[in-house]
């Protein structure tokens, strides 16, 4: 809510009356306003406070619209006793449209038929040639007169600099955040410089996220339509979404829960299903690609590629997927791309990779009940015998790995996934290495 900012009107720096001048004769007091107002911006007042100054100097309600006469902040004489902003009723919206730099400002007669109750002095601010708010000055406390026109002017000139500062602050930040992130999806900075950087433009690299690609047609530009296609899907996935465009897709980042299960990417999945209609309108291409979870700085450049070789994929076989999970399509990745050994070691680690650090962090053995799970025919019973625990704890396993891996321990593919992951890890391991959690138990 609003609240008005309090100014004493008791103590005006300037002496009454001296604002109802002529400007063709511009008084000392009339000087010594302005050098006041430019004093405060030397002082490094803000906005809120350069409004409050301003007030002060002018000994009326003040406020700062933007350009659509929504107020930003507003300040008035304590003596007016005011609890609301004295805004700019909607119909003045056409003497307003002929503000600009050749006209400056433009002083509202009262008209009830209206709902102008009083006189108002409105200064346009001015930013990059645009109009990017209003200084409007209401006739209480003290009538408006010829002499109070180039102080209005000189403050809405004042405001309208630190309007474009916050501007050319926000682009810089922008283009900030888009380097970092351009780096975290492409491993192209050190993991500590990533995490660094992350911090200075408000980028937390401690939560889980997925990826999502969004390919564009050829029509299209991924750079042109990247806010607009990341609003869209922060609004189907209830969250903010960040992102980036690729040459041929937007890469969005999704936050996820704290410990996301399969329930909870399911529902991102329908969820983005369910806007494929806007997404395609603005991308040309009714698909989306998912990587699994991604939970530490390593995994992005892992997503991006693996999101980039399903991508590949749907699109030479027809594309007729919209949501296209990767998890899902792990054994085809690798059927698809078997001359690729690179492809091959990085499914195996995206399968089984987050089991090995899952046990490594809390000393589980989520990759020997995987292994031996397989190796018993997906019988719980048999791999309970084999491990020497109870059935239920094989189920709480299980349960585990399909949390931590995004894979469906239940469904056929998936456990042909994480057989072959098996194979690949063995034949890929260093031959320093033959105890790697990773090996099939009968090459260890």
């Amino acid at each position: 809510m609003l609240r008005p900012i309090t100014v004493d009107a008791t103590r005006p720096i300037v002496a009454p009356g001296m604002l109802r001048k002529a400007p063709d004769e511009p008084s000392h007091e009339l000087l010594a306003a302005l050098r006041e107002l430019g004093r405060a911006v030397l002082e490094g007042l803000d906005v809120e406070g350069l409004v409050d100054r301003f007030g002060t100097l002018c000994g009326r309600p003040v406020a700062l619209l933007d350009a659509d006469l929504r107020p930003r902040t507003w300040a008035a004489p304590a003596g007016l006793r005011l609890t609301a902003v004295p805004g700019l009723p909607d119909g003045v919206g056409a003497d307003l449209g002929a503000l600009g730099p050749d006209r400056p400002s433009v002083l509202l007669p009262a008209d009830r038929a209206r709902g102008l109750t009083r006189r108002h002095l409105v200064a346009a601010l001015v930013v990059e040639g645009a109009i990017a708010g209003f200084l409007d000055v209401s006739e209480m406390g003290r009538p408006l007169g010829q002499a109070d026109v180039p102080l209005v002017e000189q403050a809405a000139a004042v405001l309208s600099v630190h309007l474009l500062g916050e501007v050319r602050a926000a682009r810089s930040a922008a283009r900030t955040r888009a380097d970092v992130l351009a780096d975290l999806l492409h491993g192209s900075r050190a993991v500590r410089d990533l995490r660094r950087l992350a911090g200075h433009v408000g980028l937390d690299l401690g939560v889980h996220r997925l990826l999502v690609r969004l390919p564009t047609a050829p029509d299209r530009s991924a750079a042109g339509c990247l806010d607009a296609v990341l609003s869209v899907v922060g609004g189907l996935v209830g969250t903010p979404a960040l992102g980036a465009a690729e040459p041929d897709a937007v890469v969005a980042l999704l936050r996820l829960p704290d410990d996301p299960g399969p329930p909870v990417l399911r529902r991102v999945h329908r969820a983005l299903g369910g806007g494929m209609d806007a997404l395609a309108e603005l991308t040309g291409r009714r698909r989306a690609v998912v990587s699994g979870v991604c939970r530490d700085v390593e995994d992005y450049p892992a997503a991006l590629a693996e999101t980039g070789d399903v991508e590949g994929i749907v699109a030479a076989l027809g594309g007729h997927m919209e949501v296209v999970p990767v998890t899902e399509l792990t054994t085809l990745r690798l059927v698809v791309n078997g001359d690729r050994a690179d492809v091959a070691v990085r499914f195996a680690e995206q399968c089984i990779g987050p089991l090995r650090r899952s046990d490594e962090d809390t000393g589980g053995d989520l990759v020997e009940t995987l292994r031996s799970y397989l190796a018993a025919g997906a019988q719980v019973r048999a791999t309970a015998k084999a491990l020497g625990v109870h059935e239920n704890t094989v189920r709480y396993r299980l349960g585990r790995i399909e949390h931590v891996t995004g894979l469906d321990m239940r469904r056929f593919d998936a456990l042909l996934a994480a057989q072959l992951a098996f194979q690949v890890a063995g034949l890929a391991a260093e031959p320093s290495q033959p105890s790697s959690p990773l090996l099939p138990k009968e090459t260890r």
